[in-house]
């Protein structure tokens, strides 16, 4: 008879003990003196290695099973599912990257010539290390500007203007600094790469839902396949003339130009109904940073810097998450509550004693308006108490 097992069965992992054990339970239905199997002896030997073979064999199973299930499915399984049943691409992790974004300055005598990738930069307080992606020629007495790009993907390489300061490539005079906040994404998360699968039967609408908006945006990729990078979407209640304005921001902040282009020829192949006119247009940056006290234990066996680099990363990631047109307690307009900027503060170090905003007053957020964040490690002040 065919053994029926329910769904938690099937996505539960059984541990190699339990294994073990069933295998011994077997053998002494059948009417072996399993209690006569010594420790270490030949027999528990076999019964160990049938265990882990059955093990490795049946962790396959919960992987299957929720390979199948939108909300149990897990990374390469999930990301299978996404496109083969909602045709979904996973999106990847992009390089942070400027144009003209680091800015050589030649105090000294020499002269300098540079191709693509010749100058590698680095960021001081996380290692970090970038190099240029154009070339240029350097005089003595002059600046250069050139584009930039991260040697690592993802939101670790992010840096604020003025943060990349340290040259690995040794030139004698020259000194470098970023003009252009660099901005990666990470690869897309488990979660958010299940909610886009459920934006996704927006799609299908011929009323041009908000959610399709939002899913066709945060979607978008450009004529070479990379992804624009659309996180964060407003689509503003509908004003009953059949126009609107859906306003799209980055983890950075402002789209740029082309990108806008993008993401309106998606707009008007894939989600505007036929009499409607919907415009994409790029959210204005709004500019948002936090100065801090802190005071943390010395205990922690963290440094000053190393403290300002926690409290830097964990605001930045609250700011860069934050929605166009800022947080709306009705009936205000957007905010970003300077509470909710303590709170980050206070939690982005486990131990941390007491923590003091310079300023205990919300930023106000227009409605087209998407919070970027200019903090910089100075910004936060930490004291080490014994």
């Amino acid at each position: 008879m065919a053994i029926q097992l329910s769904l938690s069965q099937l996505l539960q992992s059984v541990s190699l003990d339990s294994w073990k054990q069933r295998v011994v339970d077997i053998a002494t239905g059948v009417g072996l003196q399993t209690q006569n199997w010594a420790s270490g002896g030949y027999t528990r030997i076999l019964v160990a290695l049938f265990s882990q073979f059955y093990k490795t064999s049946s962790d396959v199973v919960p992987l299957i099973a929720a390979g199948g299930l939108l909300d149990w499915a897990e990374g390469a399984w999930l990301a299978l599912l996404a496109k083969q049943v909602f045709n979904v691409d996973k999106i990847e992790a992009t390089f942070a990257a400027a144009v003209e974004g680091i800015t050589l300055t030649n105090t000294g005598g020499g002269f300098f010539t540079f191709d693509a990738r010749d100058i590698v930069f680095k960021r001081t307080s996380t290692g970090k290390t970038y190099h240029n992606t154009s070339a240029g020629t350097l005089s003595a007495g002059a600046t250069l500007e050139l584009d930039i790009e991260a040697d690592e993907a993802g939101s670790d390489s992010n840096a604020p203007v003025a943060t990349i300061t340290e040259l690995v490539t040794t030139l004698l005079g020259v000194t470098c600094t970023n003009t252009v906040a660099l901005v990666g994404l990470n690869e897309e998360s488990d979660p958010e790469l299940r909610q886009r699968c459920r934006d996704s039967n927006a799609a299908r609408s011929i009323g041009g839902v908000k959610k399709a908006y939002e899913f066709f945006a945060k979607s978008a990729r450009r004529a070479d396949g990379t992804p624009v990078g659309v996180t964060r979407v407003l689509v503003p209640p509908a004003d009953g003339t059949g126009t609107g304005t859906i306003y799209i921001a980055g983890a950075g902040g402002a789209i740029p130009g082309p990108d806008v282009t993008v993401v309106q020829g998606v707009f008007d192949a894939d989600v505007t109904h036929y009499g409607f006119t919907a415009t994409a247009a790029s959210a204005v940056d709004k500019s948002i940073d936090a100065p801090c006290t802190i005071w943390i234990p010395s205990s922690l066996g963290l440094s000053t810097e190393q403290a300002q680099q926690k409290v830097l990363d964990a605001l930045e990631a609250y700011v860069q998450a934050a929605p166009i047109g800022g947080f709306i307690i009705s009936p205000t307009a957007g905010r970003i509550y300077w509470r909710a900027l303590l709170g980050v503060v206070a939690s982005a170090i486990p131990g941390t004693l007491k923590a003091q905003l310079t300023s205990e007053a919300d930023i106000t957020i227009a409605a087209n308006e998407v919070p970027i964040w200019a903090g910089l490690l100075a910004d936060t002040t930490v004291n080490l108490v014994t």
